[in-house]
């Protein structure tokens, strides 16, 4: 079995309607290794190739084929918002996701928020973005990638 991470936490939305019930999952990971490094990780087709799967495209507009995981590719992937190395908001798999890279030190924290999500959705959801963070710090380790096959498990703990 796949060591696991420390989860993510679920959170109500900021910016949820009147009377709405978003929430929002919010994970941090933390890095020794220089925010260029880890930036290039999640943003260099060939990097990403080596641990989330095959990217094609361009200007914005990409597909990723995951090696493995939760959803059969391919995954069509829009960025919004990029200032690197430390911003980047993309739309993936329905969805908004923020990334914020800060270097402090020697150490590189990466803030994932995933949100607008029903708190049904979190169980379902949330082990999808903790198996892809784990996978990310497997390689910037140079461990073996996890397997999606050991996450589905976790959905519980994500109410």
């Amino acid at each position: 079995m796949t060591e696991v991470s420390m989860l993510g936490e679920v959170r109500p939305e900021h910016d949820r309607t009147s009377g709405g019930d978003q929430v929002l999952l919010h994970y941090l990971r933390s890095f020794r290794q220089p925010v260029l490094d880890v930036w290039s990780a999640c943003t260099s087709p060939s990097q990403l190739g080596r641990w989330l799967g095959g990217v094609t495209g361009g200007n914005g507009n990409l597909t990723i084929d995951p090696i493995d995981g939760p959803i059969p590719g391919p995954i069509a992937v829009r960025v919004d918002h990029c200032v690197a190395p430390h911003e980047l908001v993309i739309h993936i798999d329905g969805s908004i996701l923020e990334l914020q890279f800060t270097q402090i030190g020697v150490v590189t924290n990466v803030e994932l928020i995933r949100r607008h999500l029903c708190p049904t959705e979190a169980g379902i959801i949330g082990p999808r973005w903790q198996y892809l963070l784990d996978r990310l710090t497997a390689y910037l380790e140079y461990r073996p990638l996890p397997v999606w096959a050991d996450y589905p498990e976790l959905s519980s703990e994500y109410h």
